[in-house]
């Protein structure tokens, strides 16, 4: 355990360092209720064994919109100072799509009673697909760019964060698609290397309701950061509601602000525990730019089993 949390906070700082290429992650909303997908180091923290199931359909009626789907799982190894944790996603748009498979582990130091920190690596296999068969340049035209077939390339890839919380206060900063692919010989486009970094806090605005502000800013220094304002109440320790504002900002790029525009957004959220183990999450982002007449929708799945430690049962902690 020693060796291993300098190991990873020497990885970490290193992968922050890297430049990157390609092109955009997939988006998620309800990445607040867990963000595995966007950081290992987030592995087990809840500690209890957690499973997940997340459908996206984006501009739902527009040919070739962006979907994705999602399968996540992560707990606590057995002498708690290690989470693991695995998701698998599959994530299309138009012709494009990727397929992937990550395993995760997470070491995790208590610094004190309450607070915690953890280092996380993800680490698997994604295959991505250009199917040209999709693609249509117009009958009188010939493009050498747009293949006549199916191309595929199934390469490696890795994630790397790290994770602080205590009982009502978190914050991580992760990164992801750390290993860069370019080849002349193919059109096959992956993702960028992307920056995460979020943070949040719990109030208590009495017994029964709770105040959840949080935030996260995505960057991959090709383009503006995308920021998303979140806020939510937990009523009775049964159902959120909530809603988030999705933006963009020129941070480290000069971006036109009429292009900033174009990114903003709604989403409305809301997840309910149907019983004290099972829950049900659903999102409605609205888009405040031409494509606002395509909505966007998220469904999410989760489950959580319970585990005995000194004699009590440990419950899902609602950061």
């Amino acid at each position: 355990m020693k060796t291993t949390l300098p190991l990873l906070l020497v990885l970490l700082l290193a992968l922050l360092c890297q430049p990157v290429v390609a092109q955009q992650a997939p988006q998620y909303s309800q990445y607040i209720f867990n963000e595995l997908v966007i950081n290992p180091a987030y592995s087990g923290s809840k500690d209890i064994l957690n499973i997940n199931a997340t459908y996206r359909s984006q501009w739902t009626g527009m040919e070739g919109a962006p979907t994705t789907q999602t399968i996540s799982a992560d707990g606590p190894m057995r002498n708690d100072r290690m989470g693991w944790g695995m998701h698998i996603i599959n994530d299309a748009i138009g012709a494009q799509s990727q397929t992937g498979i990550y395993g995760n582990i997470a070491t995790r130091v208590n610094l004190s009673r309450t607070a915690r920190l953890s280092l996380g690596i993800a680490g698997g296999v994604s295959q991505y697909v250009l199917d040209g068969t999709k693609l249509n340049a117009g009958d009188d035209i010939l493009d050498a760019a747009i293949p006549l077939n199916r191309e595929s390339r199934i390469l490696p890839d890795a994630k790397v964060g790290i994770f602080f919380n205590t009982e009502r206060y978190y914050a991580g900063l992760s990164v992801a698609n750390l290993i860069p692919f370019k080849d002349s010989k193919t059109d096959i486009a992956t993702p960028r290397r992307h920056y995460f970094l979020s943070s949040g806090y719990m109030f208590d605005l009495g017994a029964y309701v709770h105040l959840k502000p949080s935030f996260l800013l995505k960057q991959d220094f090709k383009g503006p950061s995308n920021l998303d304002l979140n806020a939510f109440l937990l009523l009775y320790n049964k159902l959120w509601l909530g809603a988030s504002y999705r933006t963009a900002i020129p941070m480290f790029t000069k971006v036109d602000m009429t292009d900033i525009k174009k990114r903003n957004a709604w989403a409305l959220m809301t997840q309910v525990y149907a019983t004290p183990k099972f829950r049900i999450g659903y999102s409605y982002d609205i888009s405040l730019t031409k494509m606002r007449d395509y909505s966007s929708h998220e469904v999410s799945l989760g489950y959580s089993f319970f585990r005995k430690q000194n004699g009590r049962t440990i419950t899902p902690r609602n950061l």
